[in-house]
């Protein structure tokens, strides 16, 4: 499912569905294939913030729908 449809909870990155530009700037951040991530607050209209490795990031829709989830529980 899309991080965009995810709600709170822990999730596995299972594939980034972007160009080269998107996938190193997201790698950069440290969201990577495999990570494990925390959906810590998503809503209709502002960006979704999650965290990976201690450190919170805040995603745009657009960017949060191009990255693949699935649970890790």
């Amino acid at each position: 499912m899309p991080l965009s449809m995810a709600t709170p909870g822990i999730y596995r990155v299972k594939a980034i569905n972007g160009g080269r530009t998107m996938l190193k700037r997201l790698t950069d951040m440290g969201l990577r294939i495999g990570s494990i991530l925390q959906v810590v607050s998503i809503n209709s209209f502002g960006p979704v913030i999650v965290q990976v490795n201690n450190t919170r990031l805040a995603l745009g829709k657009g960017v949060a729908h191009r990255i693949i989830v699935e649970g890790a529980e």
